[in-house]
């Protein structure tokens, strides 16, 4: 029973990880796309260059969008998994937790405005140029 209670422990804690990498990601790529948008605005480089930068942080706005959902899904099964083992141990701490957070907005949806908003801005830049 010991060995179980400390499989369990270590699984939720990599669920836990899971969301923490999820935030470094999304640190990265904001990092990335501020700087990419603060160096289109105030350089003046050649028209061809230009489009190339904005096409490069167009992609990196959608693998962040891709990252997102990719991070959430996972977040999503080992939550299951989580679940599914307190329900077969009488346990009820994570779906009760859901239960009582299903309420919240999704956060998710929120994240994902970030990379929406820097790829606008990327054709907008492309368009007004």
């Amino acid at each position: 029973m010991k060995n179980e209670e400390e499989q369990y422990r270590l699984f939720v804690d990599s669920a836990e990880k899971i969301s923490d990498k999820r935030i470094n990601q999304n640190n990265i790529y904001l990092t990335f796309s501020l700087a990419l948008v603060s160096f289109l605005s105030v350089t003046n480089i050649a028209e061809i260059y230009f489009y190339i930068v904005n096409i490069l942080g167009i992609i990196i706005s959608f693998i962040w969008l891709f990252t997102i959902d990719n991070y959430a899904k996972r977040n999503q099964v080992k939550f299951n998994i989580i679940n599914e083992y307190e329900s077969q141990n009488n346990l009820k701490w994570f779906s009760e937790e859901e239960k009582r957070i299903a309420v919240l907005p999704n956060l998710t949806f929120f994240e994902k405005i970030l990379p929406i908003i820097f790829g606008i801005i990327y054709i907008i830049l492309m368009v007004t140029k």
